[in-house]
């Protein structure tokens, strides 16, 4: 069955931005059903909490949700346990590999692009090929691992214009707070060469790619925009 879908951060069983994840959902049920979201506001945020202590996860540790709303106008939450204290630059840096995708609907949360994502992500473990950058027919770089990118330069930090999530736009109001210069437009596979950082971002943090076929990248501002985060979702 077809549905749109959120991850969801939660400190403990509190979920975070969870309006501004319940107008992402919202936005989804009109564009791809055609029709209101099911679930209210406060039904989905009881059923959250509610998962969560089922599931026996920590009441003060960082853990995660996935709403997925069906096109019936059923729900179902997934609990999902996160490694991390906070939000956190995370340790793995893979490799990164080209695959070719057509159009933007591959692009919003639906089970298209969760399903997509898997095929990427079980035919990349089976060949050590590490995730795939998604980029149209036109090079320009469209997600990284199904998440959306940002690319560092040596005078700015570019955000892609096709990326839309939570922690992407939590990631550009911080580094519009620091002392660099913040940008959303597009990525091309020419601008990879020159490229000093490349990332990716998700619930489960900030993603830092090592190597893009002949270039190799760094991670220290990757490490400074999670940091930043972390710090700001401490207060």
């Amino acid at each position: 069955m077809a549905y749109i879908y959120e991850y969801i951060r939660t400190r403990g069983h509190e979920p975070l931005y969870f309006e501004e994840h319940y107008t992402y959902l919202e936005a989804g049920a009109i564009k791809h059903f055609r029709e209101p979201l099911k679930p209210s506001c406060e039904e989905l945020r009881c059923a959250i909490k509610a998962t969560l202590q089922e599931a026996r996860l920590s009441p003060t540790m960082m853990n995660a949700v996935e709403v997925l709303c069906f096109n019936d106008g059923t729900f179902e939450v997934k609990a999902q346990e996160i490694i991390y204290k906070a939000f956190s630059l995370r340790a793995l840096h893979p490799h990164a590999y080209l695959c070719r995708v057509s159009g933007d609907i591959l692009l919003d949360n639906t089970s298209a692009k969760e399903a997509l994502v898997e095929l990427n992500r079980t035919t990349a473990q089976a060949s050590e090929r590490g995730v795939a950058l998604w980029a149209d027919e036109h090079d320009e770089v469209l997600a990284i691992d199904g998440m959306p990118v940002i690319a560092v330069f040596e005078n700015e930090i570019r955000f892609s214009r096709k990326g839309d999530s939570v922690e992407f736009n939590l990631a550009y109001d911080m580094v519009s707070q620091m002392k660099r210069k913040a940008t959303r437009g597009a990525i091309t596979l020419n601008d990879l060469k020159r490229a000093k950082e490349l990332l990716f971002i998700g619930h489960e943090g900030l993603s830092a790619i090592l190597h893009y076929e002949s270039t190799v990248y760094m991670d220290v501002t990757a490490e400074k925009i999670a940091a930043a985060i972390a710090q700001a979702e401490s207060l």
